[in-house]
């Protein structure tokens, strides 16, 4: 039971030495470091310790972890709150869209569409691309597994 608590508290310890190091902790990074932390956790627990527990531990920790920074990195909503705390101050939910989702989220991400060839741009609108439309049928069928009606 220490081991799983020592793991933790290793992982938070270093997770917080790289947040104050790194100038700009981007989701990435933190990827990078969650994968290279459940590499050498696996390691030393193959070559030490030995434990199928330690490694079903840290493979949920890893993915739990993972996902619970995601949805708090991306969150609009914890995105507010913490603008709100800081500038102590209401805001302007206009200037917020424009700012925060419109510019930083939804022009991004069309973007990354045209330039993976999933959208393409004809004057000022966009079309769905031969390479897009074959994904979203996939989408569509995986959708429909897990029975998906509205998605983001």
């Amino acid at each position: 039971m220490y081991l799983y608590l020592i793991i933790i508290i290793i992982f938070l310890i270093i997770n917080y030495l790289l947040s104050k190091s790194i100038k700009k902790y981007t989701y990435e990074k933190f990827f990078i470091y969650v994968v290279f932390y459940f590499i050498l956790l696996n390691i030393v627990n193959f070559i030490y310790l030995q434990n199928i527990y330690l490694f079903t531990f840290g493979s949920l920790f890893s993915v739990v972890i993972l996902f619970l920074y995601s949805g708090l990195y991306r969150s609009i909503s914890v995105k507010i709150m913490i603008r709100s705390y800081f500038k102590k101050t209401n805001i302007s939910i206009n200037n917020f869209y424009k700012k925060e989702f419109k510019q930083r989220s939804f022009n991004k991400r069309v973007k990354i569409l045209i330039d993976n060839d999933f959208l393409l741009k004809k004057n000022k609108y966009l079309v769905l691309s031969k390479k897009g439309n074959k994904y979203l049928k996939i989408f569509k069928i995986a959708q429909s597994v897990y029975k998906i009606k509205f998605s983001g």
